[in-house]
């Protein structure tokens, strides 16, 4: 079977930029595999307002549609499992962009829409429907971390959720800074300015809502 995927759709990302898009198998059980498509966006706009040191990923989110083959029906053990592989895959992605001290704080269940034309667009920024909207439920995990730019220590939240559709997967995520701890002086100023951790949450959380 090929490995072609759609990638998953997202409400409009005003200010952000793709910066991958990829397929892979994260992993496999036996006879079992999953395929992955994943989408990558980095805030394209905060970096002009903070100085060119400063420069780094460290907003950004994620959207991937996951897809067992073959077929599952999904159950309360898949999903158990799949949120499982899930969590520690993001516990990497952030580490791997320079996250450190990454703590789970907390998870609850979120009422989210999938699908449907309203307000939705495809990954390559062309207006498209995801077809009939429904209602699923996500189990939404935060996470607490630390990220450092340019010698300043910042306090970041991140947030994954995973919610199972129609027999297949939808992981969102994504991580923001959330308060300056301190470092230098110059810099440190610019992120505070540049830091605004209620709509970044809310920015987010538009995306785990739309996502299809």
């Amino acid at each position: 079977m090929s490995d072609a995927l759609a990638p998953p759709t997202l409400p409009p990302l005003d200010g952000w930029v793709r910066v991958s898009d990829a397929t892979d198998r994260p992993f496999e059980l036996g006879p079992v595999s999953v395929v992955a498509r994943t989408v990558v966006y980095e805030d394209a706009d905060i970096r002009e307002r903070v100085p060119a040191t400063a420069d780094g990923p460290w907003r950004f989110l994620f959207a991937s549609r996951l897809e067992i083959r073959p077929h599952t029906p999904p159950s309360k053990a898949l999903t158990k499992l799949v949120g499982k592989r899930a969590s520690a895959g993001f516990e990497s992605r952030l580490e791997a962009r320079g996250f450190s001290d990454v703590r789970r704080v907390e998870s609850r269940t979120l009422r989210v829409r999938v699908g449907g034309s309203d307000e939705t667009a495809s990954t390559d920024g062309e207006s498209g429907s995801a077809g009939a909207e429904t209602e699923a439920e996500a189990d939404v995990v935060r996470y607490a971390a630390t990220v450092e730019l340019a010698g300043v220590e910042l306090a970041a939240d991140a947030y994954l959720a995973v919610t199972p559709v129609d027999g297949e997967f939808l992981l969102t995520g994504g991580a923001y800074p959330r308060e300056v701890r301190g470092g230098d002086a110059e810099t440190a100023a610019a992120l505070r300015e540049a830091i605004e951790p209620e709509r970044f949450r809310e920015e987010l959380f538009r995306v785990i809502r739309r996502v299809g």
